[in-house]
């Protein structure tokens, strides 16, 4: 997804830590986004995917009130079209396989470099949009 085309799109960051918020969104509006909204816990999120109904979830897996994988169900509830990215700082195999398995559109771990955001972006909206009706 070439820098130009994430203008469009609109993003919601979910991590409960403030600095990495600060480090996507900088990624993000340096590929061309505009519109990126955050929240640092799953209540937030689920309403702000409801409100503005995102096209892509960038989404942390370990946050104190409620893990990316159970916050992942009422966000998908809440924007069924969106492309949900799990962006993680682990390294473990067996949080990849869940995620997997829990049919997340990307997966990537932090820190997160431009280029490989562009590609992981692309791939899961291309995902997502395969699996809309």
């Amino acid at each position: 997804m070439a820098t130009q085309v994430l203008n469009p799109f609109s993003f919601l960051v979910v991590d409960d830590d403030p600095l990495a918020c600060d480090l996507l969104g900088s990624t993000l509006t340096h590929m061309g986004a505009r519109n990126i909204l955050f929240a640092q816990d799953a209540a937030a999120a689920q309403l702000l995917a409801q409100q503005h109904r995102p096209d892509f979830i960038l989404l942390d897996l370990y946050m104190p009130d409620v893990d990316g994988w159970a916050a992942l169900e009422h966000l998908r509830r809440a924007a069924p079209q969106a492309a949900v990215v799990v962006v993680t700082g682990s390294h473990f195999t067996a949080d990849f396989m869940q995620s997997m398995d829990e049919r997340v559109d990307g997966y990537c771990i932090k820190p997160v470099m431009p280029h490989l955001m562009a590609k992981v972006l692309t791939q899961a909206r291309a995902r997502r949009s395969s699996a809309q009706p």
